[in-house]
């Protein structure tokens, strides 16, 4: 993707972080046409809007390419939220780790037990998902991918204690979500499957993209209860049983 394209699909995503007024999409002369022209307009908005202070990844299958996405909001949970900053109010309950140390470019592939020995902590976490567009439902696929996955922040809980030996099916555990003491989700299982191999995934695309992950990253793998929606003044709690809890309010 030519710079001036990219440039100008991160000047209208910017210009609608900005002002709260939803884009109605991305015009033809810069709307991303596959992947890499995606990233290249994720890379373009990084590089206007600060300090990318994790990521995420995901996949729409255990078997299939994964997508990635920068965050710039990352905060140790409880997390608020003024409503008024919201437009989505989605949550998704996920598995994050924390890097100890860089995972940096190389030619050679990082291996699966590579980038687990690079794991500092594991931690529950939300997702909150938010989009720059007036209307989400509209969106294609590539679209929102450019606008870092619809991702607003992430919240994460504390680190779980010797997480290795808990016997815990990391892509299934056991995570119930309530939206103002109501049941919303469930635990139904990561779509992407193993967060290790998203993980995994992550840390080989960064290197040839960002010159690898850095020690301190927050990495989040992908919805495991799917997206819910909450609303202004809802108090949410994400709770993963022996992963401990995140809790997320929405204040009006």
């Amino acid at each position: 993707m030519v710079d001036d394209r990219a440039s100008r699909a991160a000047e209208l995503l910017i210009d609608a972080r900005n002002s709260g007024k939803g884009l109605a999409e991305l015009p033809a002369d810069c709307r991303p046409r596959d992947a890499s022209e995606a990233y290249a307009i994720q890379d373009a908005v990084a590089r206007r809007v600060g300090v990318i202070r994790g990521w995420k990844t995901g996949a729409p299958g255990p078997q299939a390419e994964a997508s990635y996405a920068p965050i710039f909001t990352v905060i140790a949970g409880p997390g608020r939220f003024p409503a008024a900053t919201q437009r989505l109010f989605g949550i998704e309950a996920e598995v994050a780790f924390r890097l100890a140390r860089d995972l940096p470019k190389r030619d050679k592939p990082y291996s699966r037990d590579e980038v687990v020995a690079a794991i500092a902590s594991t931690h529950p976490a939300i997702e909150l998902v938010d989009t720059r567009f007036a209307d989400f439902a509209k969106i294609d696929a590539l679209s929102k991918l450019a606008d870092n996955q619809s991702n607003g922040a992430l919240i994460y809980g504390p680190p779980v204690a010797g997480w290795q030996t808990l016997g815990l099916d990391l892509g299934r555990p056991p995570i119930s979500v309530t939206i103002d003491s109501k049941v919303a989700a469930e635990t139904t299982g990561n779509n992407g499957g193993d967060p290790l191999r998203l993980l995994t995934a992550l840390a080989n695309h960064c290197t040839g993209r960002t010159g690898g992950l850095r020690v301190g990253d927050m990495i989040t793998t992908g919805s495991i209860t799917g997206v819910t929606f909450a609303k202004a003044g809802s108090v949410v709690i994400a709770d993963f049983g022996k992963l401990g809890t995140v809790r997320l309010e929405f204040p009006l």
